[in-house]
């Protein structure tokens, strides 16, 4: 196995564990952003997002290795999907900001996962 892979491999071991919190906690924010905002939600948003971008440079980093078993994360959805939460959350409306993360973010962030686990 070349250099590339085994790191590409490894990574991808990293973002299974990660998305077993990162999963939760974006259905944490969402229930937080459609109900009564709490003193913590914008700082709250913001690591989650911080999380969501760390795991979309990951798939960046891995398409190639990923896309070999399967094509389960749609590029193109998600290029569209971070376009629409940047516009969400700089319009500031908390509803927007929900449902883009629950139907863009929730989806794509499971089938990554689903993906990693057939390569890993």
């Amino acid at each position: 196995m070349e250099e590339r892979e085994r790191l590409q491999r490894e990574v991808l071991k990293e973002l299974l564990s990660y998305s077993e919190s990162l999963i939760p906690a974006v259905q944490e924010i969402i229930e937080e952003l459609r109900g009564t905002e709490k003193e913590d939600t914008k700082k709250f948003l913001s690591e989650v997002v911080a999380g969501i971008n760390w795991e979309i440079e990951v798939y960046n980093q891995c398409a190639s290795l990923l896309n070999e078993k399967s094509n389960f994360v749609d590029k193109k959805a998600m290029i569209t999907a971070v376009k629409n939460l940047g516009a969400c959350i700089g319009e500031g409306e908390n509803s927007k900001i929900a449902k883009c993360l629950e139907e863009d973010f929730l989806p794509f962030l499971n089938k990554l996962a689903l993906s990693a686990k057939m390569v890993v």
